[in-house]
C-alpha cells in the first residue's frame, strides 16, 4: 500500500510527532510505503480567488504547475492523510491554502478508488471546524472515507501516564485504520453526492460559457440524461430516484426564478453581479 502524507505543519512540532507514532503503529500491522510531503518545501502563492481551475480547467490556474506536482502524488498514493494541528479553530493557512487549490476536485472529482484519512493536532473544541474543510474536500473529491483522529499536545512536559494515554490513543486509531483497510471501497455514493453530481451538471449546462470546465466534464458523462446517476455505474435505489428528482424540480423552478437564464446561457468567462 503506497500512503502520501501532506504536513500542513512544521517538520519538527506536535502534529509531525503524532504522524511519525502513528505510522509506526499502522507499519507494525501492515507492510506499507510511505511518503511525507511538507507543504512548506513548496512554493504554492496564496490562491488568488481567479476560479480559473472552476470555470475555465485546473490547467488555467496561475499556480499550475506546483499544484499538479502534488497532485500527481496523490494520485500515485492508494491512501492520502492529511496532517494539520487546529488553529483558531481551523487548519493552518499552509494547509487551508492547499485545499483551496485543489477546491476544483469538488466539481470535478477524480480520486475514486483512494483513501483520506485525517490527523490533527488540535482539543476536542476545535476538532469539529478542523476536521471540517479536509472532510469536506476528501469526500467530494471522490475519496473513500477512512477516518480522522485527534489529540492535543500541549507544550509541557507530560507524566509518563499522560504519555501513555496519548501513545494509547495512536495505537487505537492506527488499528481501527489497518481494519478498516481491509474492508471493500465504498461502492454507493452517499445521497448528497447524488445529488452534488446532477447539480453541477444542471447549473454548467445553463452557462456553459461560464463553467466552460464543468460543462465539459459533466457533457463527456452525458450526466444530463436520467439514465445517468453518477460518476460510474451504479444502482440507486428507485425512492432515491424520485427523491432527487423531486428536489432537482424544485431547484429548476428557484433557478428559473432568481436567475436569468437567457444571459446566463451567453455569459462568456467570470461573470460578477453589480448590486
Amino acid at each position: 500500500m503506497k500512503i502520501l502524507v501532506i504536513h500542513g505543519c512544521s517538520k519538527n512540532g506536535n502534529t509531525t510527532e503524532l504522524v511519525r507514532y502513528f505510522s509506526e503503529q499502522l507499519f507494525s500491522l501492515r507492510e506499507c510505503e510511505q511518503e511525507s510531503l511538507y507543504l512548506q518545501d513548496y512554493d504554492l502563492p496564496f490562491c488568488t480567488g481567479c476560479h480559473n481551475c472552476i470555470l475555465r480547467g485546473e490547467d488555467k490556474c496561475p499556480h499550475f504547475q506546483v499544484v499538479s506536482s502534488i497532485e500527481k502524488k496523490i494520485m500515485n498514493a492508494d491512501l492520502l492523510i492529511l496532517a494539520t494541528p487546529g488553529y483558531m479553530f481551523n487548519v493552518t493557512g499552509i494547509m487551508k491554502n492547499f485545499l483551496d487549490h485543489v477546491a476544483y476536485n469538488c466539481h470535478r472529482p477524480k480520486y475514486f478508488g483512494k483513501r483520506i484519512y485525517m490527523i490533527s493536532s488540535c482539543t476536542k473544541w476545535q476538532a469539529e471546524g478542523v476536521f471540517l474543510s479536509m472532510r469536506t474536500w476528501g469526500s467530494a473529491a471522490g475519496f473513500d472515507p477512512g477516518g480522522e483522529f485527534y489529540t492535543d499536545m500541549l507544550p509541557l512536559p507530560y507524566s509518563a501516564a499522560l504519555l501513555e494515554k496519548k501513545r494509547r490513543i495512536v495505537s487505537v486509531a492506527a488499528e481501527k485504520l489497518n481494519r478498516k483497510l481491509d474492508l471493500p471501497l465504498r461502492q454507493q455514493p452517499d445521497f448528497g453526492n447524488l445529488m452534488v453530481f446532477k447539480l453541477f451538471a444542471k447549473i454548467s449546462s445553463l452557462a456553459p460559457g461560464i463553467f466552460v470546465a464543468d460543462h465539459a466534464f459533466y457533457s463527456d458523462k452525458k450526466a444530463q440524461s436520467r439514465d445517468i446517476n453518477w460518476h460510474f455505474p451504479v444502482k440507486i435505489p428507485l425512492y432515491k430516484r424520485i427523491f432527487r428528482n423531486y428536489i432537482l424540480r424544485v431547484i429548476d423552478k428557484a433557478f428559473s426564478r432568481d436567475f436569468d437564464l437567457d444571459k446566463a446561457k451567453d455569459e462568456q468567462g467570470f461573470y460578477k453581479n453589480k448590486l
